[in-house]
């Protein structure tokens, strides 16, 4: 884990200082002496560990994603459950990974920098993608486009940290799994019952994505 793991080497406090930085500012307002001067280091020092800024912003970007997706192939791996308490989960995961580490959240999901071509980045929508894909044959999701349902599912569930961090939204993210849960049922045509308790979220939610109003990392 990036944030918070209490790694106190060099590389892992000038990664952190990155990760604190570009949430607040995105990527392209940080400058390699500020991320110096943050983790209490000479540009120098900074410099024996990466070889320039996109180098260090990159894999400070694949950690994260890293510790990610191994969240995911962990919940995968009991397939036993069912679809609808593995996309539930799937949100769960996210949010309490937002809560805890709400900078480096931030830092790969919500800032327009785009590291996509790697392979680590691409993997999380992969898995998502194949698991709708597995689901559709064997008749328990909609016969959808996999790349086109990792669209809307992850435009909803990433509105929620964007609009917390918007001051929109309360924290903190995990009281919105439930509401999340059901806009995405909503719009894959699942059956749910909705409280009125989560009505006004859901609404919020569909309106940002069908405003446009987020970036879908994995596509």
């Amino acid at each position: 884990m990036v944030m918070g793991s209490g790694r106190k080497n060099r590389r892992g406090e000038i990664v952190d200082a990155t990760i604190r930085l570009a949430a607040k500012q995105g990527v392209s307002g940080v400058s390699i002496r500020q991320i110096a001067s943050e983790a209490g280091v000479t540009e120098g020092a900074l410099y024996r560990h990466f070889d320039n800024k996109d180098d260090l912003c990159q894999q400070a970007y694949q950690q994260i994603v890293a510790d990610m997706v191994e969240e995911k192939e962990q919940l995968l791996q009991s397939r036993t459950a069912t679809l609808e308490d593995l996309l539930r989960d799937w949100i769960r995961l996210s949010f309490e990974y937002y809560d805890r580490y709400p900078d480096a959240f931030t830092y790969v999901l919500l800032t327009p920098y785009d590291f996509t071509e790697s392979d680590i980045t691409l993997q999380q929508g992969r898995m998502f993608s194949q698991l709708i894909a597995d689901a559709s044959q064997a008749g328990e999701f909609p016969d959808t486009d996999p790349v086109l349902a990792m669209s809307h599912f992850s435009g909803l569930m990433l509105n929620v940290p964007r609009l917390i961090n918007e001051g929109t939204l309360a924290p903190p993210a995990l009281q919105y799994v439930d509401a999340v849960y059901a806009a995405v049922r909503g719009v894959f045509g699942l059956s749910a019952a909705v409280g009125d308790g989560r009505r006004d979220t859901i609404a919020v939610l569909q309106s940002a994505v069908l405003g446009g109003r987020h970036r879908d990392p994995f596509a």
